[in-house]
């Protein structure tokens, strides 16, 4: 390291201050320097006061001089400090540097600590590793063989198993109690639907069987949907189905599918859904008033008039489709009728797509309510045994069919 000359300094005779001028002492002396003063003379550097002032020992023995040339010397005392921090740290780390090799890399480090895979770690009391031995003996404790409610995302996979089993013993005991008591997969009781209101409905208590759940939901207790937000002249299904544990209903636009036993359905997609039965709502956006009867679900509404009055003043000598599908649902093939005769020939009511059978005969001038089969697309046929027809058909209800 060079020696420092920059500036001059002013020294008096006898004292310890060193004035400098055009001098940096801060940066460029260290206490414990040699100060060669202007009289030739060596002095220790007792304390460094700014860039221009510093002190020096022993006190200046030379003549005075106010602008005399000098020399800041280092000395050896640096090399040695920095030796004596540089040992220290290898007596406190070097066992450490030991460890983590010579291999200045991030693979090299990991190979020398045997951290290329697991191998290297030791398991916790905790945090295990599924290691062959862990996993045969972890304890499955939590799980729970009670609760067979739907598995969900949040689930872990102790809580997802002990749902799936609970669910297959509830369906195994549900199917074995079933077939003890002689109840089929089509199996429903009580569950009758009930018109509350425009927008509600009720059904009674009951028991049904559900395909999805593999058991019978029992209803103790009638449940209710109101104020419900329908829209016009649109055809609704109610379904049955089990709200994590309670029973609940379901009034939707989605319909059911093909019978899965008998005439027992489910809703399209989705078998833990029962179907119970078929609604309409008039274009006032509000369910039509009804009640039910053997079976059928039968309108109280002002039956003789639109919608309800699907065939007026016919006059067919030959049989014709009367398509009823305004009010009777998809989900059916049975309807009850008011046939009315106020002409002068015979009106014959026919099975639909056979003329030759004739399942009713309503003579002139009168009125016959009866039961009556459909087509599959909700079809009924009539003629009349010759001219001056003048027949009418009212639909008045139809099969629940469930």
């Amino acid at each position: 390291m060079p020696w420092f000359k920059a500036g001059t300094v002013s020294v008096v005779q006898n004292s310890n201050a060193v004035i400098g001028a055009g001098t940096a002492f801060i940066a460029n002396a260290r206490v414990g320097d040699a100060f060669r003063g202007p009289d030739g003379g060596w002095y220790e550097v007792t304390n460094i006061v700014s860039d221009t002032a510093l002190s020096i020992a022993p006190p200046y023995l030379g003549a005075t001089n106010a602008t005399g040339a000098y020399a800041l010397a280092p000395m050896q005392g640096y090399v040695k400090d920095s030796a004596d921090a540089l040992r220290a740290l290898v007596n406190q780390f070097g066992g450490v540097m030991a460890v983590l090799g010579q291999t200045a890399t991030q693979a090299g480090v990991r190979a020398s600590l045997n951290l290329t895979n697991t191998d290297g770690l030791p398991e916790g009391p905790t945090n295990k590793y599924m290691t062959a031995s862990g996993v045969r003996t972890t304890p499955l404790t939590g799980l729970d063989l009670a609760i067979s409610a739907p598995v969900v995302a949040t689930d872990s996979i102790l809580v997802a198993s002990g749902k799936l089993q609970a669910q297959v013993s509830s369906a195994a005991a549900s199917a074995a109690a079933a077939a003890s008591m002689g109840v089929g997969r089509g199996y429903i009781d009580g569950l009758l639907p009930a018109y509350t209101s425009g927008t509600g409905i009720s059904v009674t208590s009951g028991t049904a069987y559900i395909p999805g759940l593999g058991k019978n939901i029992y209803v103790p207790n009638s449940l209710t949907l109101s104020g419900l937000s329908l829209s016009g002249n649109t055809w609704y299904y109610l379904y049955l189905y089990d709200n994590a544990g309670t029973p609940a209903i379901e009034l939707v636009t989605t319909a059911p599918s093909a019978p899965y036993s008998g005439n027992a359905r489910t809703k399209t997609g989705d078998t833990s859904r029962r179907f119970i039965c078929a609604l309409r709502t008039s274009g006032a956006t509000g369910l039509y008033n009804f009640i039910v009867n053997q079976g059928f679900i039968e309108y109280r509404e002002n039956i003789p008039a639109a919608p309800f009055r699907v065939l007026a003043a016919g006059a067919a000598t030959t049989p014709t489709g009367v398509n009823c599908s305004t009010v009777v649902p998809p989900v059916t093939q049975t309807a009850i009728f008011m046939f009315s005769n106020i002409g002068t020939p015979v009106m014959f009511v026919q099975f639909p797509g056979l003329t030759s059978a004739v399942l009713q005969q309503v003579a002139a001038g009168t009125r016959f309510k009866s039961q009556a089969p459909l087509s599959t697309a909700q079809f009924v046929d009539y003629s009349n045994s010759g001219t001056g027809g003048n027949s009418y058909i009212d639909v008045c209800g139809y099969g629940m069919e469930r």
